[in-house]
């Protein structure tokens, strides 16, 4: 990366904070809740309702500020993303929290579409695939690195300083693409109703379910990972920020291999990562108990859950390569869809049944995704047959 643009590197750093912004509080679940005097079912709502606004608020950023300059539309963003994480730090209660979350929330989506197109100006064509995957890597990292930061932070000092370490990093976020990020004169155009009506495409729309049951399985026990780990599995509160870290690393490499395989045979690939997810979210809950078992099984779980990333946006561009701006967009909120009810539906099922039974259910969350993805599967080889007779 040392010949691309110091302009990527700050993008990047960006990311890195909207990222941690997103996923810091599933890692300080229990401090939050003993702070604010609120259940840990409770808590899980701010995670919800920022994964919420991602949801509804990036499509709709996306589309509103269509017509407004890349960077003066990033800086916006970030700005939006500083004022949210500074009033989390310094709310003084339950409702406050909520509302600076949802601040925070509405700046994901559309800054990260917006730092793309930003990126391909940045450097040459033979370039800008790699430079959008390193701001993209951006954002990832901060679930590697960003989540146990955090995590000890909050552990060693307060949780409030956590959100302090994202405001800072906002800040030098924002600094950097004012002064370092060249002015964009041109403004992104494309057909509204066009990018509409591919994102309604049936297929599509199988495709975002697939990504709401298949990859928030995953969701519904990792929101609450903190207390799974410190409550079953007997860990020191103290070792969750490094058994995060395994996880982070696991998820890293899988976007990697995931992001290869999917070229390999997109939905064969799709339908094999959530099946073995499914498998390794099952076993995860048999293993709880053992610690020397936790470890290796964080890892592997982190490295199937997020190859899915790739597969799915993969999947989502090519079903609308005509259009693919919302329907790109569209797949972070489904993401953010399956987050959200992850949270609140996890909390209902740790006051019903038991934080226990967590994995099991999240493994039968996904293989709702499953069934779906193989029939879309089944749909695409039907498809293809009736084209093939069309052609005779």
């Amino acid at each position: 990366m040392k010949n691309y643009p110091i302009s990527i590197f700050i993008l990047a750093i960006g990311a890195f904070a909207i990222g941690m912004t997103e996923f810091v509080l599933m890692g300080i679940l229990p401090e939050v809740a003993q702070d604010l005097n609120i259940s840990i079912s409770q808590a899980g709502h701010f995670v919800s309702v920022y994964a919420l606004g991602v949801a509804v608020g990036g499509p709709i950023m996306t589309l509103v500020t269509l017509k407004v300059p890349r960077k003066r539309l990033v800086l916006i963003l970030i700005l939006f993303s500083i004022i949210g994480n500074l009033g989390s730090a310094f709310s003084p209660t339950y409702a406050i929290l909520i509302v600076f979350r949802i601040i925070a929330s509405l700046t994901h989506g559309t800054y990260m579409g917006a730092c793309a197109l930003l990126a391909t100006k940045l450097v040459t064509r033979e370039r800008s695939g790699r430079a959008v995957s390193f701001i993209f890597a951006g954002l990832l990292s901060s679930n590697v690195l960003g989540v146990p930061l955090g995590t000890f932070i909050s552990q060693q000092l307060s949780w409030r300083y956590s959100f302090g370490v994202i405001v800072a990093l906002g800040i030098i976020a924002l600094l950097g693409i004012a002064f370092l990020v060249p002015n964009d004169k041109d403004k992104t155009v494309f057909d509204v109703k066009k990018e509409v009506l591919a994102s309604l495409k049936p297929q599509t729309i199988l495709t975002l379910f697939i990504t709401f049951f298949g990859f928030g399985g995953m969701y519904l026990a990792f929101t609450y990972i903190t207390p799974i780990l410190t409550d079953i599995s007997h860990f020191n509160s103290k070792s969750v920020s490094g058994i995060l870290l395994i996880f982070g690393v696991g998820s890293t490499i899988g976007s990697i291999i995931g992001g290869k395989l999917s070229d390999w045979k997109l939905m064969s690939w799709l339908i094999i990562n959530i099946a073995i997810l499914i498998v390794v979210m099952a076993l995860f809950g048999v293993v709880l108990p053992y610690k020397a078992l936790v470890l290796p099984m964080t890892f592997i779980w982190g490295l199937f859950a997020y190859s899915l990333l790739p597969t799915i946006q993969s999947r989502l561009v090519l079903l609308a390569s005509d259009a693919p701006n919302l329907a790109s967009t569209l797949t972070n909120s489904a993401f953010n869809v399956s987050i959200s009810f992850a949270s609140f539906f996890g909390g209902i099922m740790i006051d019903v049944l038991s934080l226990n039974l967590i994995f099991f259910i999240g493994a039968l969350q996904s293989l709702i995704g499953l069934i779906l993805a193989l029939v879309s599967y089944s749909v695409d080889k039907r498809t293809n047959r009736d084209m093939q007779l069309e052609n005779r």
